[in-house]
């Protein structure tokens, strides 16, 4: 994106196949640092994952997004702080765990970024963190709040994705199993095969009772998680691909056209994609070319 200052945000997100059998999702670390002339935007590094390169101005720096899953995040720099506005921001804990997140919220990094963390559905909230999701959806509380205070004590001690996700792994051994209806509902309106009266026959609901299980169990309403879930596939597929070819994108993405892939994601994110993309929120006959990853 823009050229402006040389010091920037590295974000690394992990790929390590191992780890999905204990049910972790996602394993990502922000990192202040130097620019290196050339990088691209988005690179992947075999044997670690993909690395994204953010300037600070970068909206998706700035911005937490919606999500449907749980994160769990450790923090070795600056304080953060987050909330709907600027002037509604407050302090962040050291170590946070994130519910789903139904609307986009303002984040504020510090000067010294050094953070860490790792996500999971909202399934095995119960698993790895003693309490169902539906109590975290919107929420970003202490870990403190939810674990014994000396656990959570070694636990920053970690200063590693890796290590952080180990820990996590084995404290949530030691808990309870997941949660199967929200585990396989999920699972199955992600996989966007049926209508929600009709997979809420599969449970032998109605289609009332489904959704009142299914808000239980995960803080959000079957339709609205599924919004959530295909944005969640949209905002990586449109940074990757071409505007001129995001027509052709659309139907693919379960959108009646563009037009209707557009106005979901401003919903979602704030703004259109293309000025959502541009750091500076504008939007120039130059920027309207090639793939937004490549846009500077």
């Amino acid at each position: 994106m823009s050229e402006s200052g040389s010091t920037g945000v590295l974000y690394t997100e992990y790929g390590d196949p191992a780890v999905t059998a204990c049910g972790i999702s996602s394993q990502w670390s922000f990192e202040s640092c130097d620019r290196i002339l050339g990088r691209p935007k988005v690179r992947g590094v075999p044997g670690v994952g993909t690395e994204y390169w953010l300037e600070r101005p970068d909206p998706l720096l700035n911005t937490i997004l919606p999500g449907t899953g749980v994160s769990l995040i450790i923090n070795w720099g600056d304080l953060w702080a987050a909330g709907p506005s600027l002037l509604s921001a407050s302090f962040l804990p050291r170590i946070s765990v994130s519910g789903a997140v139904t609307k986009r919220k303002v984040l504020v990094l510090g000067k010294q970024i050094q953070a860490s963390g790792v996500g999971f559905p909202a399934a095995l909230a119960m698993k790895f963190l003693g309490v169902p999701a539906a109590e975290l959806a919107d929420r970003i509380v202490p870990l403190e709040d939810l674990w014994p205070r000396h656990e959570v004590a070694r636990l920053a001690d970690r200063r590693s994705v890796k290590s952080a996700r180990e820990y996590l792994i084995a404290h949530g051994d030691r808990r309870k199993t997941a949660d199967v209806f929200a585990w396989k509902a999920t699972e199955a309106i992600r996989g966007g095969n049926a209508g929600i009266t009709e997979l809420a026959g599969d449970f032998g609901l109605s289609r009332h009772q489904f959704a009142r299980r299914f808000l239980a169990a995960t803080g959000l309403s079957p339709k609205r998680f599924s919004r959530i879930c295909r944005f969640e596939v949209l905002l990586p597929a449109l940074l990757a691909t071409d505007v001129g070819a995001w027509a052709s994108l659309a139907p693919a993405m379960g959108f009646y056209d563009q037009a209707h892939m557009i106005h979901e994601f401003r919903d979602f994110a704030g703004a259109p994609p293309t000025m959502f993309f541009s750091p500076d929120g504008l939007s120039t006959s130059t920027r309207l070319q090639g793939k937004p990853s490549e846009w500077w």
